[in-house]
């Protein structure tokens, strides 16, 4: 079934008449798409965990996507849920964090993969190709169609415009600041977005797009792909897939440089990693900050364990699309949900907050991690054999 933009656009123009001298009015421009659900900090729909596709979610409820397209399934159908990655030595938030690393047998990133599967095309522009006039003028023409616009640069989370009033863009994102959301819509207005915003995503159209056995099986697929793979040229020796696992459990046991650092200060002497790893194995703009390391090792990484979690609901919820195996996706739900198990564990030992973070330098505590990662491992091996004999037979 095809969407019409006309039948997505809500009315919503209005011409307020400004009094000026000379009794001239001038009329302000204004269009909102309407009933996007704000963002709550930072945990509903999985906001702060898979920051991505909150913001596509966000983009298919202004599409009035059928009520199953929610954040399980797009985390699922994208292959975000399961998809695992270690930068060598302790990337910060100053970088590419560990939990937006995506990789795709295609090449192809998060958001094209999310919108593919469920039946949207789209075009992307930099605003240095096009200009900020273009880019403005793109923005609105979408908005009056009822079509929401993702861009880049807002924040480090992408923002979903979903509205403008004169010159004026508003949406919602992960990080804006939920007390300054404005009635009636409660979203937040977009502070000198003409200086940020570098990228946008234009939805040309949307013919929704069922799940059924054959994109269920292409789902399969993609979580075995991220897990099988180890090592990709383009993110050099980032440790993906299962092989991450093994990656963070070796720094958490073997990396002696946490001695110096003090909560709160940052250490400015050297820092000597473990082992002796071919030149720019270790990642270093994150290393030299307790809090980075907490933040970005441990916290990070268990946001993209607790993604298991989704997945496991979504493969539940699909099982019946293979009658003659649901059995065995349902035995997958299982080691995927005893995977994600161990990401509530690990707050056991530290909490996030300053506390939490002055306790990650406690080889105690870092151990325990190693420990639960290896645990992790195991169940990930054995969830990923389940969904490639379903593939092959």
């Amino acid at each position: 079934m095809k969407i019409a933009w006309a039948s997505l656009s809500r009315r919503n123009e209005v011409g307020l008449p400004l009094h000026r001298t000379g009794h001239k009015k001038k009329t302000m421009s204004e269009k909102f798409v309407e009933g996007v659900k704000p963002l709550q900090q930072f945990m509903d729909d999985g906001s702060f965990l898979m920051l991505d596709i909150s913001a596509i979610f966000r983009a298919m409820q202004a599409l009035r996507a059928p009520e199953y397209v929610d954040y399980d399934y797009l985390l699922s159908v994208s292959g975000m849920a399961v998809r695992l990655a270690w930068q060598q030595g302790w990337a910060g938030f100053t970088g590419l964090p560990n939990k937006s690393v995506f990789y795709s047998a295609d090449g192809k990133d998060v958001i094209d993969v999310a919108f593919g599967c469920v039946g949207v095309t789209s075009t992307r522009k930099k605003v240095s190709d096009v200009g900020i006039k273009t880019a403005e003028a793109d923005i609105k023409t979408s908005i009056d169609k009822g079509a929401p616009v993702v861009v880049f640069g807002v924040s480090p989370a992408l923002t979903t415009i979903l509205g403008y009033r004169d010159s004026e863009l508003y949406g919602v994102s992960t990080w804006l600041d939920p007390s300054k959301r404005i009635a009636p819509h409660q979203y937040n207005r977009i502070d000198d977005w003409k200086n940020i915003i570098n990228e946008y995503i234009l939805i040309n159209d949307y013919k929704p797009k069922a799940m059924d056995r054959v994109l269920f099986t292409d789902t399969l697929k993609r979580a075995v792909y991220l897990a099988r793979t180890t090592r990709l040229d383009c993110l050099r020796d980032t440790a993906l897939g299962i092989s991450a696992f093994d990656a963070v459990a070796e720094m958490m046991v073997w990396d002696e440089s946490f001695e110096p650092l003090e909560p709160g200060k940052q250490y400015e002497g050297e820092i000597v990693f473990p082992y002796d790893r071919p030149e720019e194995y270790y990642r270093r703009d994150g290393a030299r900050t307790l809090d980075d390391r907490f933040w970005s090792g441990y916290c990070d990484f268990l946001c993209m364990l607790n993604g298991y979690g989704n997945f496991a609901r979504f493969l539940d919820k699909y099982a019946d699309l293979l009658p003659e195996r649901n059995g065995h996706v349902k035995e997958a739900v299982k080691y995927y949900c005893r995977a994600c198990d161990y990401s509530g564990e690990l707050w056991k030992y530290v909490t996030p907050d300053a506390a939490g973070v002055a306790k990650f330098k406690e080889k105690d505590v870092r151990y325990v991690f190693a420990a639960h990662m290896v645990r992790a491992k195991i169940y990930t091996i054995k969830a990923v054999e389940i969904l490639e004999r379903l593939i092959h037979q």
